[in-house]
């Protein structure tokens, strides 16, 4: 049985329910966060933006006009006159907008002043949101909101605004959580590369690195070392192993990549054909429980592409076990921390002095 959490009055139950047990203590969720700074919790005096942020959140950073950066140059302009002056202020994003599907667009490119204005006093940071409007990217960014909680579109809204381990701490704390928490969710280029925005490389497996890997999760490296990973490390160079130029929904690889089975056919929503989310391992659950049948038989069917459905339940089965083994002694260790906490011990210093 996993150990039942007094803190937060959660039952106990047989492991093998398929229920989501929440391995927490003192993360717990609130509500988007109303006025300004201080905000409830312990540490809510220290907790303010960070002006990087403005990129990574820029429909609420970087393009209101309460909130624009200033900038020196004035005047309208158009492409021509955007690329002659950036040609020379910055060279290199020019030549890889030269090199886009946005460059050559027919009748017309999709140029700088598309994504960014061409008020040079009011310009622009392109967000996920202004990338899917109808005659652009819709499709695409329809898909992508449809993810709940551990997806892409829930990654900033959920994971850093609600919850109070982000929220409630000095920004120092977090600010390498919310440049991959945030931009995920918020703009499309941090899986598109710009300015060339090629979909070539938003096919890579290496693509999903930079923010799937650490300690804490630890998502890169498990993919890595296994044979999935092996095989795409061994093959990665040779265009008929993986013809990376195809979409996702023609791709035929020798090997799985991220994208291959997460991204299932170009699908933008992550959480179409996931598995059972547990707050990356902070939580416990046999997702091989009759509760995720469902769940687990779609996931069969992407296996089943290279491997028979036997091979792939067999397999899937024991990581069930392992997860289930590891969980076990990971909430043995919270149970520890709990006890201290219903005695009255859980802070190291006492309350006049924290």
């Amino acid at each position: 049985h996993w150990v039942p959490h007094e803190v937060y009055g959660m039952p106990g139950d047989p492991d093998n329910s398929g229920k989501v047990f929440f391995s927490g203590l003192y993360a717990k969720y609130m509500g988007y966060p109303k006025g300004a700074p201080p905000y409830p919790g312990k540490y809510s005096r220290f907790w303010r933006t960070l002006p990087a942020y403005r990129y990574y959140i820029p429909d609420y950073m970087y393009n209101r006009d309460e909130v624009s950066p200033s900038n020196p140059i004035k005047g309208q302009f158009r492409l021509k006159e955007c690329l002659g002056c950036h040609s020379v202020v910055t060279p290199g994003i020019v030549r890889d907008y030269e090199k886009s599907a946005h460059a050559k667009a027919e009748p017309s490119p999709t140029g700088c002043d598309t994504c960014h204005g061409n008020n040079h006093q009011k310009l622009l940071m392109p967000s996920s949101k202004a990338c899917g409007v109808s005659d652009c990217h819709e499709e695409q960014y329809i898909q992508n909101s449809q993810g709940g909680i551990g997806s892409h579109a829930s990654c900033s809204s959920f994971a850093q605004i609600e919850c109070a381990w982000s929220i409630e701490r000095p920004p120092g704390d977090t600010a390498g959580c919310t440049f991959c928490h945030t931009s995920s969710e918020e703009r499309c280029s941090t899986c598109h590369q710009r300015h060339q925005f090629n979909p070539v490389v938003a096919r890579k497996s290496e693509q999903c690195k930079a923010c799937h890997w650490g300690k804490d999760h630890r998502d890169w490296e498990a993919y890595d070392i296994s044979i999935h990973g092996v095989v795409w490390q061994t093959n990665k160079w040779d265009p008929t192993q993986f013809d990376l130029s195809k979409k996702l929904s023609e791709a035929d690889y020798v090997g799985p990549t991220c994208q291959y089975c997460h991204l299932r056919g170009g699908h933008h929503n992550v959480q179409r054909l996931s598995t059972v989310y547990t707050s990356m391992g902070m939580s416990n659950a046999d997702r091989g429980a009759p509760l995720w049948k469902e769940k687990r038989d779609t996931w069969v069917s992407v296996c089943d592409d290279c491997h028979s459905p036997r091979f792939a339940r067999e397999n899937l089965q024991a990581m069930d076990e392992a997860c289930k083994d590891a969980g076990l002694k990971y909430t043995e260790t919270f149970r520890v921390a709990e006890n201290l906490m219903l005695d009255g011990m859980g802070e190291p210093m006492p309350k006049d002095l924290a």
